[in-house]
């Protein structure tokens, strides 16, 4: 399945008129936020660079707060972001997750660009996140994920133009993974596809 052809070209239109006022970057601030997302069964570098997507019946609702922080990353702010997610479907169980998020942001802020790393603890190991085949045993069904993982998200995020609480919609991958085997091996982990809505504060 083709991902967001779509919704990236909606996210970009919507930020075109704020983008064209050539005004200064203007300056974040807190904000809450929520999302919707999906899990695909395709590995994170497909769905960033070809953007297909093998969708599974297993879904997630995260609230996040989000504030920025009095820190640069290679001239790009940093924020601090916690979350919490509900996880529904093929699972049940709840994760809390906390990252530090880099953004590069439009010369009028209406379009931006985001990506982060943290840790993620699910309140039990995911079953998705568990390989189902290992060479020594086929037959088996082996549990290599962990509770504690590490946590990635990539964001593409576009401003609603109205005024109170300054809006956003965003697409965003939310990874969990061991870390290139420093956590569990690198066959563990879950990618969900996420769309969602922002307020400032």
């Amino acid at each position: 399945m083709r991902l967001g052809s779509g919704i990236l070209g909606l996210l970009l239109f919507a930020s075109a008129p704020l983008a064209a006022a050539g005004e200064a970057r203007p300056q974040r601030r807190a904000s809450l936020s929520y999302y919707y997302g999906q899990f695909s069964d395709t590995n994170l570098g497909d769905i960033l660079l070809t953007a297909s997507t093998d969708y599974r019946g297993d879904y997630l609702h995260a609230f996040s707060y989000s504030r920025p922080l009095a820190l640069d990353l290679m001239e790009l702010p940093l924020e601090a972001e916690g979350q919490v997610v509900r996880h529904s479907g093929r699972t049940t169980h709840m994760e809390f997750n906390g990252a530090l998020v880099a953004r590069w942001q439009s010369s009028g802020g209406g379009f931006s660009l985001a990506a982060g790393e943290g840790l993620s603890l699910a309140t039990r190991n995911p079953d998705l996140e568990n390989p189902r085949r290992s060479p020594l045993s086929p037959g088996t069904q082996s549990e290599y994920s962990r509770n504690l993982l590490n946590f990635l998200l990539f964001e593409a995020e576009a401003a609603i133009p109205l005024d109170a609480y300054q809006p956003r919609v965003f697409l965003r991958v939310h990874h969990r993974s061991g870390g290139y085997g420093l956590l569990c091996p690198p066959t563990c982990g879950s990618n969900y596809v996420a769309y969602g809505l922002r307020f400032s504060l």
